[in-house]
């Protein structure tokens, strides 16, 4: 049986029926499509940075976007392991996850200027500087974009320092030899020079690894204690250490982003500078806090002597160097991010 053929006439209005639809198929959400994004931590519940960040920002992002955007939030490892945050928004698992550069300087290896020791100790300078930082420098195409994802909001930790179990820490020489947990990079080399042993542990894990005598301590931020509630298990508390500061940034899928009409994307701007600002605020008023209910909840707090600060100082100041070094000698510029990261945390110091 012989098949019809269609008139070159028809043919023609076909393709013209087809070019007229293309532009429909625009990969961007059509104006009144409800979007549903999956976010991802893995903060414990009752974190700081849970109920003082990520919910207060979805709620008025929700809020703002007259309840178009909804959230699906996946807390406390959920949806995988921290390590494992970078590939499940790099994936698209998540279109929004908690991505600590601390733990993937591999790929993001300028964002380990955030955490460089004794640079600045409010969180309210810190994370603005930071965010200055990354958007004015190589460190936005280089660490985020070039990874799939960009920043929503980030903030710093409250400085590290030392909460042990059995054995007090009075002077730098208690120091030497005791295994403490510690992230890898410019906090390990710290600790290296400092005379103890970098023990890398996922700070969802640090309870289990002090209980079971993995480690004889945490170098730690105040903040994050009770979240993790280590409380329950360290005796000693000793302050003046301030050997690192943890960069805490949400990021968001760059398909994701891309696909998300202006006004969502104004609005997630928007909240994310608000949140940070409210969560760094929160970071220096809470550390104060803290510390005083250490001293009153059979904590002992101790407080390193001027000289064994300045000696600290002194000692892990070729971490800074070394960082430095590192990285210009793979062609990248940290020289320049180093110099413009200093520049803004003077400009931002509270």
């Amino acid at each position: 049986m012989s098949q019809s053929k269609a008139s070159p006439k028809r043919r023609q209005l076909t393709l013209a029926g087809i070019s007229l639809a293309l532009p429909a198929l625009s990969p961007r959400v059509r104006a009144a499509e409800k979007i549903v994004l999956k976010v991802a931590d893995s903060f414990a519940p009752a974190h700081y940075i849970v109920e003082q960040g990520i919910k207060p920002w979805m709620a008025r992002v929700t809020e703002l976007t007259g309840g178009r955007v909804e959230f699906q939030y996946f807390g406390a490892e959920q949806l995988g392991p921290l390590r494992d945050m970078f590939n499940l928004v790099q994936r698209g698992v998540a279109d929004i996850a908690y991505v600590p550069p601390a733990f993937n300087l591999g790929k993001m290896p300028l964002s380990g200027v955030h955490g460089l020791p004794k640079l600045f100790s409010s969180s309210q300078t810190g994370s603005r500087a930071s965010w200055d930082t990354i958007h004015k420098t190589e460190i936005l195409q280089n660490d985020y974009l070039r990874n799939g994802f960009r920043p929503l909001w980030g903030v710093t930790t409250s400085t590290y320092n030392l909460f042990t179990r059995g054995k007090a820490v009075r002077t730098l020489a208690d120091l030497k030899g005791m295994k403490l947990k510690s992230i890898g990079g410019n906090m390990a080399n710290a600790m290296k020079l400092l005379g103890a042993t970098p023990v890398d542990i996922a700070s969802p894990d640090t309870y289990q690894a002090i209980q079971n005598g993995t480690v004889d301590g945490a170098i730690f931020p105040t903040t994050s204690v009770y979240s993790y509630r280590l409380d329950e298990l360290v005796k000693y508390a000793t302050f003046g250490f301030d050997v690192f500061v943890f960069y805490a940034p949400f990021v968001v899928n760059e398909r994701t982003w891309q696909r998300l009409p202006d006004s969502v994307r104004q609005a997630m701007t928007e909240v994310g500078e608000q949140t940070m600002i409210r969560v760094a605020r929160y970071t220096d008023d809470d550390d104060a806090r803290l510390m005083k209910k250490m001293a009153t909840s059979g904590i002992e707090v101790i407080e390193l002597s001027a000289v064994d600060q300045k000696s600290v100082e002194q000692t892990v100041a070729p971490v800074l160097q070394d960082w430095r070094k590192e990285l210009e000698a793979k062609n990248l510029p940290a020289k320049k991010v180093l110099e413009y990261f200093r520049g803004a945390v003077a400009k931002y110091r509270v």
